[in-house]
């Protein structure tokens, strides 16, 4: 069966990233600095893939003020925290009247098809000066896959439970490298790309317009 964040998922997410992504609170955290250090009260943000809103009650307590947040699962915006962002349900890119300082979109995209025409509109969201924080999975064979089903061993998962969810995955996860990433957010107009985190078969990045 294909991979959905149907209820299920959604009723166990939470701790279902802290299995299956590594370094995930750490990626969370250096989010948060981030957005700390460049943005303030006042700024807008959004948050692509929001899932049941971690990010967006973290930003939420640090005192940001308009957070915008977009899932394609129902199920999912369910479970977000009320009055702490205006939420849009949508597997498309949201059609907004609003510009952004910071767009954060972490284990997101690697779920689009056409990841470049979703790159192009958030950088046509973002105001000029504004950054993306992106995570993605970048490579899924040889030895960081090997790596990163050891990863999901030592977190509790079982060997069929990892080949579970890779066969749901096919034809569901669209898998480009890093250096793709690199390459197309600088082709775009990106004026600086930078990985501030990198585990196995994942790695973020920041891109300032």
């Amino acid at each position: 069966m294909a991979w959905q964040f149907d209820q299920q998922v959604a009723n166990s997410f939470d701790s279902h990233a802290r299995q299956h992504i590594p370094d995930y609170d750490r990626v969370l955290d250096l989010t948060l600095s981030l957005c700390r250090q460049k943005l303030t009260s006042e700024s807008t943000i959004l948050e692509i893939g929001c899932a049941v809103g971690e990010t967006v009650k973290r930003l939420h307590q640090q005192g940001f003020e308009h957070i915008h947040a977009v899932d394609s699962s129902a199920d999912m915006l369910a479970q977000c925290p009320p009055d702490t962002a205006t939420y849009y349900h949508s597997v498309d890119f949201p059609d907004l009247d609003v510009t952004f300082d910071a767009v954060i979109c972490n284990w997101t995209l690697h779920f689009i098809q056409d990841k470049k025409s979703y790159l192009e509109k958030i950088y046509q969201a973002l105001n000029p000066g504004g950054f993306l924080i992106l995570s993605e999975k970048t490579e899924n064979h040889g030895l960081a896959l090997e790596q990163y089903h050891q990863f999901k061993r030592s977190q509790g998962v079982s060997d069929a439970e990892i080949a579970d969810k890779a066969a749901s995955l096919v034809g569901v996860m669209f898998v480009d490298s890093a250096e793709w990433y690199r390459e197309t957010l600088t082709e775009m107009g990106f004026q600086q790309v930078t990985v501030f985190n990198a585990a196995w078969c994942f790695t973020s990045f920041v891109a300032v317009k």
